[in-house]
């Protein structure tokens, strides 16, 4: 297609000859460039159907592209290559690269749950952008980032002591992997306030949840296998959310 004047240093790719016939008519002047015809290959449709048929993405199909979730999203001020908005658009597109290059981004977020409350389509978009980033995980497309590296210490954690928080072994936990610095003086200081407050005891052996090792064995089979909207028997409808 002909290019005019204007539009010549936005777009890169133009041809541009002295003289041009286009269905026996010379074109010249303005109107001597044209756009070299662009294909754009490389994308996997197969992303789009795995993410919604997890129990997290399963809402993906009813995102819009408004950048309702973007425009007010935390995460923004602090890093502005996070989108929700493009993160949707690119794995329903099987753009694997382009979220591969956005990886030091789509870990980061925080679960305020803004988008998801905002959002006019209903779409569960922090569930959403859970499941776009555990699929690059899954398929070994991203390295394992901070944020899923802590949630592996937490849960760990958790599974180890009866069900409950152990401080003092996730602080451990988290100063080996890096997370925090534990200086002789901090554990000094920590060390003081909880005997001050008595609520050593409870650092020390934190208590544990009633009847643990059933729950524990109920938790360790569900973790096993990926739980998917047809095993629940659900249907997940798309509503328009009042404003």
């Amino acid at each position: 297609m002909p290019i005019p004047n204007l539009e010549k240093p936005i777009i890169k790719g133009l041809i541009e000859k002295e003289k041009v016939v286009v269905d026996g008519v010379e074109v010249d002047g303005t109107w001597n460039a044209f756009m070299i015809e662009r294909t754009q290959t490389g994308y996997d449709p197969s992303v789009w159907d795995e993410i919604a048929g997890t129990l997290e993405g399963a809402t993906i199909s009813a995102c819009w592209q408004c950048g309702t979730c973007t425009s007010g999203c935390t995460m923004r001020e602090y890093d502005p290559n996070y989108s929700p908005r493009r993160f949707i658009d690119l794995a329903r597109k099987g753009d694997k690269e382009s979220l591969v290059q956005l990886q030091n981004s789509i870990w980061r977020c925080v679960s305020c749950q803004k988008c998801t409350h905002r959002c006019p389509k209903g779409v569960l978009v922090e569930e959403v952008v859970h499941s776009i980033h555990n699929y690059l995980l899954k398929h070994g497309l991203v390295q394992t980032d901070p944020g899923t590296v802590f949630d592996e210490l937490f849960l760990d954690v958790v599974m180890k002591n009866g069900g409950r928080i152990s401080e003092l072994t996730l602080g451990g936990a988290s100063a080996k992997a890096g997370f925090v610095t534990l200086s002789l003086r901090d554990l000094i200081s920590m060390s003081g306030a909880l005997l001050k407050s008595g609520l050593i005891k409870d650092v020390m052996k934190p208590s544990r949840v009633k009847d643990w090792n059933k729950v524990k064995s109920v938790l360790e089979e569900a973790m096993k296998d990926e739980i998917r909207p047809e095993d629940l028997k659900v249907n997940i409808r798309y509503q328009v959310v009042p404003q």
